[in-house]
């Protein structure tokens, strides 16, 4: 595997499981119209995310040579950004000082959205991290523009991917409408945990995939 496909399936992958937006998903699959909120949800998450490596992989792809000071340093700003997750993912192994409310208070609202509404709020609620550092290294990447566009729908299917699995799984049914109720019930009340393992994990994978990068 390439140094480029390597990073943007670390990206993508930050992205598609990013605890985050996962829970607004699994809110706004709550209201009357599960799969419609869930399609528009993940359609705003999709326009925003796509267009940033769009952009960049049309006017910046391949401007910077990874192997010039530049390159180097837009590189050490991933790894920069893994160890400061990694850090992040420790403090929340630590107790709250406070008691938290049962659902993120940037959240309670999306369980009475609409499809509208919905694609709003997966355009704020989307995982921008993922797709910045993959469009830093696009920046970088010696490939050719329509190669480079290629990486993009290779982000995509992970970033988008995931969170079109679980929508079609949780939808397919009522008895799995019900499961995925009840295990978002389980997912809020532990995020603290799940976040702090997918920022030790997607922290140390963007170190190494920085390391072996400038290797």
């Amino acid at each position: 595997m390439s140094s480029i496909a390597r990073t943007l399936v670390v990206c993508g992958l930050i992205s598609g499981l990013q605890p985050l937006t996962l829970m607004g998903l699994l809110l706004v699959m709550g209201g009357r119209s599960p799969r419609a909120n869930g399609m528009a949800y993940i359609a705003g998450a999709f326009f925003i995310q796509s267009t940033i490596l769009v952009v960049t992989a049309l006017v910046l792809g391949g401007s910077v040579s990874l192997h010039s000071g530049t390159g180097r340093s837009l590189v050490g700003i991933r790894i920069a950004v893994g160890l400061l997750a990694m850090v992040f993912g420790v403090l929340l192994r630590r107790p709250p000082g406070k008691p938290v409310p049962e659902i993120p208070r940037a959240l309670e609202r999306l369980r009475a959205l609409g499809p509208k509404q919905s694609a709003i709020a997966g355009l704020i609620v989307a995982d921008y991290q993922g797709p910045v550092l993959a469009a830093l290294a696009l920046t970088t990447s010696p490939l050719p523009v329509g190669e480079s566009v290629g990486g993009v729908a290779f982000y995509t299917v992970f970033a988008t991917g995931i969170p079109c699995a679980l929508l079609l799984w949780s939808t397919k049914s009522e008895r799995a409408h019900q499961r995925i109720t009840t295990a978002t019930e389980t997912i809020l009340r532990h995020r603290r945990v799940i976040a702090s393992w997918f920022a030790l994990v997607g922290g140390f994978a963007l170190v190494a995939d920085g390391i072996l990068q400038l290797a």
